[in-house]
C-alpha cells in the first residue's frame, strides 16, 4: 500500500512538472508512408481496366460513389467510372505494407471525342486532353468552319465542361450590314354633331363632338329661331394623314461562331407587384435590335443567324397600375438562318401590318331614323398600316475597312462656329434634307 502512494505521488509530480516547464518545440507531423503515386483518367459511365506491378492483397477506394472499383486478380482490376468528380485508391501488399497510391478522376471521353475529330477533320491538327473535370480542345486549323463545327462536336460530348484553345491561321472577321426600314401610314376621320334646341319653357342639347375629345380642325355653326325657339347645330370634323419612316443603318463586325448584338432605342421602367403597396421597376428595351452569328463554311459561303426585332410603345393600349401607367409594346421580330456569298443581300420583307378601328355615339332611338339620324350621332374612322423591311448584307473585313476604322476621330459634318450659328442660323452641321433613301 505505501509502495503504491510513492508511484502515484511521482507520477502526479511529474505531471506537475511537465505543466509548469513551457513547451519549446512544435508538435511533429505524422508523414504519410511512402508509396509509388499514378493518376488514370476514366470517362464517367465507361470502364476501363489496369494493371499493378506487384500482387496486392487489399484495395482501399475512398470515395465508391464516384469510382467503382472491381479486382479481378491480385494484379488486376476494373474501374467503373460513376459520377464526374476525384477520388483515391490505395493498394496494401501482405503485410498491410502501402504499395501503390492511384489518384482516380471521372471526367468526359476524351479518346472518344479524339476518335469522331480525326475522322471528322483528317487533316486538321485538334487535340482533347483532359483537364481536370473539363475537356481541353487545341489545335491550328484551316479556317473558322472547321473551328466552329469541332466545337460543335466536341460540346455534345462535354456541354458543360469545355475549354476551346483552338486558334485559327487565317481568321476573317465579319461585317455585317443592315439597313432597317419602317414605314406607318395612318389616316384618321372623325366627325361629331352637337345642338341645342332652346325655348322659354324647355331647353333639349344632344352631342359632345369628337368621339377623340380633341380640337377639331373643321367647325360649322348654323343658328337660327322658329317662333320663340331658337335652334343651335354645330359639326365639328377631324382629318388627319400621315407617314413615319424609320431607318437604322447599323454595322456590326464580329469573330466567326461568335455572337454579335445591336440596339437602338431606350428602356421604359416596366413596375413590376412584389408585395402589398411594394412596387419594384424592371427596364425593358425597345426600338430596334439585332443579333446574328457568321460561319465561314468550308466553301467560303456565309451561314448567319440573323433575328432582327423592331419595337415601340403604345400608349393607346396603355394599362394603369397601382398609380402607374404602363404604355403596350407593338414588336415585330424574325429569326432565320441563310448562307450568303459575302457581299450578297438577304431581304426579310413581308412584315406588314394593318389596323382598323371604327367608333360610334348617338342618341339611343333617334339616331337609328333615317336622314334624321346622322344629326344625332358622332362616328371615328382610323386605319393605319405598317411595313418592315429589313435588309443584311454580310462581308469579310478587309484591310481598307480596318485603315478606315482607324483614321475616324469625330463624327461626320462640321461644328458650327457661334457666329453662323447667330447670324446664318447654322444649327445643323449637316442638312437633313436630301438624307431620304440613303
Amino acid at each position: 500500500m505505501l509502495m503504491t502512494r510513492t508511484v502515484l505521488g511521482a507520477l502526479a509530480c511529474a505531471f506537475a512538472l511537465s505543466a509548469a516547464i513551457p513547451a519549446t518545440s512544435h508538435a511533429q507531423v505524422l508523414a504519410s508512408e511512402p508509396a509509388l503515386r499514378r493518376s488514370i483518367h476514366v470517362p464517367r459511365d465507361k470502364t476501363l481496366s489496369f494493371r499493378l506491378t506487384q500482387p496486392a492483397a487489399r484495395i482501399v477506394v475512398a470515395q465508391p460513389e464516384i469510382a467503382k472499383v472491381t479486382a479481378t486478380s491480385d494484379r488486376s482490376f476494373y474501374v467503373q467510372g460513376m459520377e464526374f468528380g476525384s477520388t483515391n485508391m490505395l493498394v496494401f501488399g501482405p503485410g498491410g505494407r502501402l504499395l501503390e497510391v492511384l489518384d482516380i478522376r471521372v471526367g468526359y471521353d476524351a479518346e472518344g471525342l479524339q476518335q469522331d475529330l480525326t475522322a471528322a477533320f483528317p487533316g486538321e491538327p485538334l487535340r482533347v486532353r483532359n483537364l481536370g473535370e473539363a475537356l481541353m480542345l487545341t489545335g491550328e486549323v484551316s479556317d473558322t468552319g472547321v473551328q466552329y463545327k469541332a466545337e460543335a462536336i466536341a460540346r455534345r460530348y462535354a456541354p458543360d465542361g469545355l475549354i476551346s484553345r483552338v486558334s485559327v491561321r487565317a481568321s476573317q472577321q465579319v461585317i455585317l450590314e443592315v439597313r432597317v426600314l419602317e414605314a406607318t401610314r395612318s389616316a384618321l376621320q372623325d366627325v361629331g354633331v352637337a345642338g341645342t334646341i332652346q325655348s322659354n319653357n324647355f331647353r333639349f342639347d344632344w352631342g359632345n363632338g369628337l368621339i377623340g375629345g380633341v380640337s377639331p380642325t373643321g367647325l360649322v355653326q348654323v343658328n337660327g329661331t322658329i317662333g320663340n325657339t331658337s335652334v343651335d347645330l354645330a359639326l365639328a370634323a377631324l382629318e388627319e394623314k400621315g407617314v413615319v419612316r424609320t431607318l437604322a443603318r447599323p454595322n456590326l463586325v464580329a469573330i466567326p461562331g461568335e455572337k454579335a448584338t445591336f440596339h437602338a432605342g431606350g428602356e421604359y421602367p416596366y413596375p413590376v407587384p412584389q408585395k402589398q403597396d411594394v412596387i419594384s421597376l424592371e427596364f425593358r428595351k425597345y426600338g430596334v435590335e439585332l443579333s446574328f452569328t457568321p460561319v465561314v463554311q468550308d466553301n467560303g459561303l456565309i451561314r448567319l443567324e440573323v433575328a432582327p426585332k423592331v419595337s415601340q410603345l403604345d400608349f393607346s393600349n396603355s394599362l394603369r397600375l397601382l398609380g402607374f401607367t404602363v404604355p403596350g409594346l407593338i414588336s415585330r421580330e424574325t429569326q432565320t438562318t441563310v448562307e450568303l456569298k459575302p457581299g450578297e443581300s438577304l431581304a426579310i420583307g413581308g412584315l406588314f401590318q394593318r389596323d382598323y378601328t371604327n367608333a360610334m355615339r348617338q342618341v339611343p332611338g333617334i339616331g337609328e331614323v333615317p336622314v334624321i339620324g346622322t344629326l344625332f350621332r358622332s362616328a371615328r374612322w382610323k386605319k393605319a398600316e405598317t411595313e418592315l423591311v429589313v435588309i443584311v448584307t454580310p462581308r469579310f473585313a478587309t484591310k481598307a475597312d480596318l485603315a478606315q476604322a482607324a483614321e475616324t476621330h469625330a463624327a461626320p459634318g462640321d461644328e458650327p462656329s457661334a457666329g453662323r450659328l447667330m447670324f446664318e442660323g447654322k444649327a445643323l452641321d449637316k442638312p437633313i434634307s436630301g438624307q431620304e433613301g440613303r
